[in-house]
């Protein structure tokens, strides 16, 4: 039986870097493996679930199968993560107002919007927080850049792709882009560390040189692999203890 999933790659990088980042920032447990399987188990029950509420689709019955599936294994590896940390479900409480955005944008077949990139975010950015509190039981300032940093760096991910792609020949999105980097570089530099300015720099470089080159989807795909992957290790050297 072939799973369904979603063909956006790069959507699971956005999921999986700010998770990553939280659990490696804070006390990893191998209770960890289970709240990874479980956040998986979500991300992947969005895919068929919001499929449910686009108006075009008419056969629904595989997506409402195939979000049972990841819904029912979401909740078994939960189990678990609650029975050692029940507080964890308010996190999923939290995450549930900006489903219904999601939800919403789908119904309007309007899912490139702005809002709903930003909505993903934060739900990408409470799992990350989500992942940091799992080891520490802390939600205090480390917990905020945890939320924070990757956040900033998938809304200048979002405004570069648009950049590249749907909105190529838009030139106030290239012009956004590499204002948005650049402030984050500055600011970064000014108000945090040298070293938090360092590990925003690629992304800046990318935003500024590579508009200019004809590259196709999946070129800019593996581009972002990379440099999202380059990222995380600047990241994670830049805000260690």
């Amino acid at each position: 039986m072939k799973l369904l999933v979603s063909n956006q790659h790069g959507a699971l990088v956005m999921a999986m870097l700010p998770f990553l980042y939280g659990m490696l920032q804070g006390r990893p447990h191998w209770t960890h493996l289970f709240l990874l399987l479980a956040w998986t188990g979500l991300y992947l029950f969005s895919y068929p679930f919001l499929n449910l509420f686009k108006p075009q689709i008419n056969d629904k019955r595989k997506y409402a199968r195939w979000a049972g599936i990841y819904a029912a294994a979401s909740v078994l590896f939960c189990l678990p993560v609650l029975w050692r940390n029940s507080s964890m479900l308010w996190f999923g409480v939290a995450m549930l107002p900006l489903m219904l955005i999601a939800v919403y944008y789908t119904k309007t077949k309007n899912e490139r919007a702005l809002l709903n990139d930003f909505a993903a975010i934060a739900v990408f950015a409470l799992a990350g927080v989500a992942a940091y509190y799992f080891g520490t039981e802390q939600l205090n300032a480390e917990a905020l850049q945890v939320a924070v940093y990757p956040a900033l760096f998938f809304v200048g991910v979002t405004f570069y792709v648009k950049s590249m792609l749907r909105e190529r020949k838009n030139p106030w999105y290239l012009r956004i882009s590499i204002a948005f980097h650049l402030a984050c570089v500055a600011l970064l530099g000014v108000y945090q560390s040298w070293q938090l300015a360092l590990t925003f720099t690629p992304a800046l470089i990318r935003a500024v040189c590579l508009p200019h080159k004809k590259l196709n989807a999946k070129q800019v795909g593996l581009i972002e692999f990379a440099v999202s992957g380059l990222f995380l290790i600047m990241l994670l050297w830049a805000t260690g203890k």
